[in-house]
């Protein structure tokens, strides 16, 4: 059975699939430091998505040494993909069109490491609601396996 995450972001929930074989080291470090409970805000730079640095999965260099390749990379974000950035340590939820990117760089690369598939949409529209409203409580949490 894949790994699941139960996601909560303001109140609204949703579950997301793991992409255990295209992703495994992203997905063993994501796994290792749940749960998270942090705030989501809206991107800058990146398009349609909310984003959340998180200090302790950050390992800048875990690509810096030519020794490790971003696993399942993407630079542009599908929707309802959950992304994320080892020298950040950076988790992404993106809604529309997004590109790995920021003030340093107008194209990186991304590990896709997982999808959203239950309540997506009520989910997403959440994340977007954070381009106008703010920052919003996410937490990230295993999912009980039934």
């Amino acid at each position: 059975m894949a790994r699941r995450l139960r996601i909560t972001l303001d109140g609204v929930e949703a579950v997301a699939r793991l992409h255990e074989n295209a992703a495994p080291k992203t997905v063993v470090r994501l796994w290792a430091a749940l749960p998270l409970e942090e705030r989501l805000r809206h991107v800058r730079w990146s398009g349609d998505a909310g984003y959340r640095m998180v200090s302790k999965l950050a390992d800048s260099t875990h690509l810096a040494d030519n020794t490790h390749t971003v696993e399942n990379p993407v630079s542009f974000y599908p929707s309802a993909g959950i992304v994320f950035r080892w020298e950040h340590g950076e988790i992404a939820f993106c809604y529309g069109q997004a590109q790995a990117r920021d003030h340093m760089r107008v194209a990186a690369w991304a590990c896709h490491v997982g999808t959203l598939e239950d309540n997506a949409a009520a989910f997403l529209d959440k994340v977007q609601a954070t381009a106008s409203e703010g920052a919003k409580p996410i937490r990230l949490a295993r999912e009980a396996e039934g």
